[in-house]
């Protein structure tokens, strides 16, 4: 006999007003495990197990890519490395080179001071010459007295120049005064300390040395106003300052040295 509408709905009815019933139902329905077969198709599953090949070839190769990128960034790092390490010989051998050029600059200067000492140095000095014989004679007989060491005999002959000549005019006309200095091509603090020291240690020996520094600039201008302001000529391109038309000023600069 066939299940009629209002059959299953009398039965939902009743599944709903008695529990037991509903309950019993379920126990008969499910007694047994519910298995689920699923079947794909052939040809589908031939497609999916073709793709995975190629996946896994796909992620092979990739792996090998990965493995080389490796490498090549592990030389690259090297490269890198040996490049830097290139790069520092390179600033090294620059800053050598520079200062080669600087000192190669620097005797070109005192070569050319020595040569123009006469013009340089004329503005103050007549009968201008070379003081090195002169210095030395006089550095021998400190040294004999006691007032020198050897060393600082040395280290002053060691000068760029030692000028002399008598001066030209003012309170000093015609009293000796030697000149020395130090030369570079850009005047640096210890160009000034040199001078001084070499000036100060003729100065115990009773020689009037003046100390001079000469180039064609400065470090900084600070430099040059702490030279001048220790009475140290300041000789740029040739040109000294103070200059013969700040004469008094000059003249007290020469006279601070005045054994």
């Amino acid at each position: 006999m066939a299940l009629t509408r209002e059959d299953l709905q009398s039965l939902l009815r009743w599944l709903d007003e008695d529990p037991e019933f509903r309950s019993a139902l379920r126990q008969k329905l499910f007694a047994e495990p519910l298995i689920i077969e699923v079947r794909l198709p052939t040809d589908w599953m031939a497609k999916v197990d073709s793709r995975l090949e190629r996946l896994e070839q796909d992620v092979g190769a990739l792996k090998q890519d990965v493995g080389t990128l490796k490498q090549d960034t592990g030389t690259l790092k090297q490269d890198v490395g040996t490049l830097k390490q290139d790069v520092g010989t390179l600033k090294q051998d620059v800053g050598t080179l520079k200062q080669d050029v600087g000192t190669l600059k620097g005797k070109v200067l005192e070569v050319d001071h020595r040569t123009k000492a006469s013009n340089i140095f004329g503005m103050i000095l007549r009968k201008g010459r070379n003081a090195s014989e002169f210095i030395s004679a006089k550095l021998d007989e400190a040294e004999n007295q006691g007032l020198v060491a050897p060393q600082e005999t040395d280290f002053v002959m060691a000068a760029d120049l030692l000028w002399m000549g008598t001066i030209r005019r003012g309170k000093f006309m015609d009293e000796t005064l030697v000149l020395i200095g130090e030369t570079s091509w850009t005047i640096e603090r210890d160009d000034v300390e040199r001078a001084v020291r070499k000036a100060e240690i003729l100065k115990r020996t009773g020689v009037w040395a003046v100390p001079f520094v000469s180039g064609s600039g400065w470090v900084d201008e600070k430099l040059r106003e702490d030279a001048l302001k220790r009475n140290v000529l300041c000789v740029i391109d040739g040109k000294i300052e103070p200059s013969r038309a700040e004469w008094e000023q000059l003249e007290q600069t020469l006279a601070y040295w005045k054994p």
